[in-house]
């Protein structure tokens, strides 16, 4: 039992290590998501995690997702934008 805890404790911390740090600010996303709300309704994405909607806009900036758009973005402000959709807007 001791070392099941133990186990579990060493897989909670590889995963934390692991897991990319995505903290966007909602409020800087707002004025950044102004040309993706000519399409997009941030309610659309409410409740979706910011990790997810980070990485598919930084794949659409890179082009590895096809969109209508080109974008450029940094990689803060697509974490920005995806805080911004993930709170509704």
């Amino acid at each position: 039992m001791k070392s099941l805890k133990l186990l579990a404790a060493a897989a909670a911390a590889t995963m934390l290590i692991a897991a990319p740090a995505v903290a966007g600010d909602a409020a800087a996303g707002k004025a950044k998501a102004d040309a993706c709300a000519d399409c997009h309704d941030p309610a659309d994405f409410a409740g979706e995690d910011v990790a997810a909607l980070t990485t598919m806009i930084k794949d659409v900036a890179s082009g590895k997702t096809k969109h209508k758009s080109k974008i450029e973005v940094s990689d803060a402000d697509a974490a920005d934008i995806a805080a911004f959709w993930a709170s509704g807007g």
